[in-house]
């Protein structure tokens, strides 16, 4: 009888089961377990590959302690760890004590002499953006996931290159697969040559997808001149009126926030680990770290304590990077335990909403005692499996008293959460599993009722927009679409 049995068969069993033990002994979730399972089972060549290229959530262990050092290093040089020992009684129960545990698992506490600014439109944040680098005169670091150099991106572009002929030190770091546009151009060669380090951030290549998940992206959008100013939010460094203009979504609406004081030290710390991790010349940073006289030797970032003023204001913000590079999936945490704790409203705007169930819990629970809990998506984005994927997940929100609004003026890719009138989170995640778990992310935790209420402006414009579903009207949507919405919803784990 096994005789009987081919040998590829054999194969495909015994590979499925091994494969299925590693996955188990990973203690994943038990939906991203699964599903990694039902692949190896379903597909016998193809399963076992896309694990192998896909499976691990990691960048490996080598770059999680070093990177940790690398950021403590500079929390230390900065002086971001011991930064003024805000009050955190201050801050509503139980944020108080989440801001706590973030600051203790990522060396980042509680901010508070900060001055901000929130940007709506592209033409704006990109002419502020270039008259902050034009004004820089020791140091210019971008890091984008996309960078498209075209149309009035080549303005930003045209500036650091002044900038680095005046002699200031520029780094651009820009994700290697999201910027492939930018590292195909003329742009590159034109920088370096002008003095611009220019750094791929998560190379991707044939050979290294078998040692490492091949597409972990560095999703960060910032930019720190002079570290006196950084911007961060989910611009990327492109522009809308030419980017992706065949997809048929429309405009990218995106937000953006400028800040300046003790925050822009913290992203520094930031963009100092994500550089040096990324750097070809890098060898080993272990016999780095710690040599002060070394790290002033280091390419293009800057190390002296920064000589710009904190402003005399008194806005709270913690900085919160994320991702696979992260002991922890402290970001996901923050958001479910903030749902669950939320007494008045949360409010979400996001253009990928693939909720887990941890998720989904947490915002039915919220509705079903009480609190208004909204969700503003564009009406389209540019992957239809990502919208099958979201809209399997209505249905269910509806029917515990979840509102939710399309957006129909664009692509809406702006990324808050606001919790009652006190708590938001600002910056690059989307609300999904990818930016959870797998995308190098950076988010501003704000504890500042005056940024709840400017930013629920802001949303209010998203809103007047937008076209709330109707429950009664989406349960009768065609059946071709629910088999479509729940045949992609078994992919949400792994997207």
């Amino acid at each position: 009888m096994i005789s009987s049995i081919s040998a590829p068969l054999l194969i495909h069993v015994g590979l499925a089961f091994a494969l299925s033990l590693r996955i188990l002994y990973r203690k994943l979730q038990v939906n991203t377990a699964l599903a990694w399972i039902v692949v190896l089972i379903a597909m016998p060549i193809a399963g076992p590959v896309l694990y192998g290229l896909f499976g691990a959530h990691s960048l490996g262990q080598r770059r999680l302690k070093i990177g940790q050092r690398i950021r403590r290093y500079y929390q230390k040089a900065y002086a971001v760890a011991r930064a003024d020992g805000v009050d955190l009684a201050g801050i509503a129960e139980p944020f108080g004590a989440l801001a706590g545990s973030i600051a203790r698992e990522s060396g980042f506490p509680v901010l508070a002499r900060n001055a901000y600014t929130i940007l709506t439109d592209a033409g704006e944040i990109l002419e502020s953006m270039g008259r902050d680098i034009d004004r820089a005169q020791s140091d210019c670091c971008l890091e984008f996931y996309i960078i498209d150099p075209s149309g009035r991106v080549e303005a930003i572009l045209d500036a650091v290159l002044r900038a680095a002929s005046r002699g200031v030190s520029c780094t651009i770091l820009a994700d290697d697969y999201g910027s492939k546009p930018f590292f195909r151009s003329v742009w590159p060669a034109r920088l370096r040559a002008a003095g611009v380090n220019v750094i791929h951030s998560l190379p991707v290549a044939v050979i290294k997808s078998f040692s490492k998940r091949s597409d972990l992206r560095n999703h960060r959008k910032l930019l720190i001149c002079d570290r006196s100013v950084a911007y961060t939010g989910s611009f990327n460094l492109v522009d809308p009126h030419l980017f992706k203009s065949g997809s048929h979504v429309g405009e990218w609406i995106d937000l953006m926030m400028r800040v300046e004081g003790q925050m822009v030290d913290a992203i520094a710390c930031v963009f100092n680990a994500d550089a040096l991790l990324d750097t070809p010349e890098s060898k080993d940073w272990r016999t780095v770290i710690g040599n002060r006289a070394q790290d002033r030797d280091l390419p293009a970032l800057p190390f002296d304590a920064r000589k710009a003023a904190s402003p005399d204001s008194r806005i709270l913000m913690q900085l919160l990077p994320s991702g696979p590079e992260m002991a922890d999936a402290t970001i996901f945490e923050f958001i479910v335990a903030a749902i669950f704790n939320a007494r008045r409203r949360v409010r979400i705007v996001t253009p990928y909403f693939i909720p887990d169930q941890a998720v989904l819990l947490a915002l039915k629970s919220a509705a079903k005692r009480g609190v208004a809990v909204e969700i503003i998506v564009p009406e389209k984005v540019d992957t239809r499996i990502g919208q099958y994927a979201s809209e399997a997940s209505y249905e269910e929100l509806l029917g515990a008293g979840v509102a939710i609004g399309r957006f129909t003026g664009g692509l809406l890719h702006a990324k808050a959460v606001l919790i009652d009138e006190g708590v938001t989170l600002f910056g690059t995640v989307n609300m999904d599993m990818r930016s959870f778990y797998l995308n190098l992310e950076l988010s501003l935790i704000l504890y500042d009722r005056q940024i709840s209420a400017d930013l629920d402006t802001i949303i209010d414009t998203y809103a007047a927009r937008s076209t709330m579903i109707d429950k009664a009207a989406w349960s009768a949507r065609p059946r071709a679409q629910r088999f479509l919405e729940n045949l992609l919803r078994l992919a949400g784990p792994l997207l």
